[in-house]
């Protein structure tokens, strides 16, 4: 199973080891050349795993939004203010 993956996964693009020696803007400019020349997949198994994370954080975030903006509802409610006492 690691073969077929190794396979399907792409090795590093960069044909050299970069330095912290690089000013950014050459850092940057050579990212660019590499995305900009080379074909990259989105429908790797690691790029599903990156998926699958990022949908669990986008989820713990929209209940958290929906969590805080129900409790400000609710404690604005007058009968909820009177049966729990506020």
């Amino acid at each position: 199973m690691s073969e077929k993956r190794d396979e399907l996964e792409k090795t590093d693009v960069l044909h050299r080891d970069l330095t912290n020696d690089l000013p950014p803007e050459a850092l940057a400019t050579e990212i660019a050349h590499e995305v900009e020349n080379n074909k990259f997949s989105p429908w790797t198994p690691s790029m599903f795993q990156l998926y699958a994370v990022l949908f669990v954080a986008y989820c713990c975030g929209c209940l958290n939004g929906y969590d805080g903006s129900l409790m400000g509802g609710l404690n604005g409610m007058k009968s909820y203010q009177r049966t729990f006492d506020m």
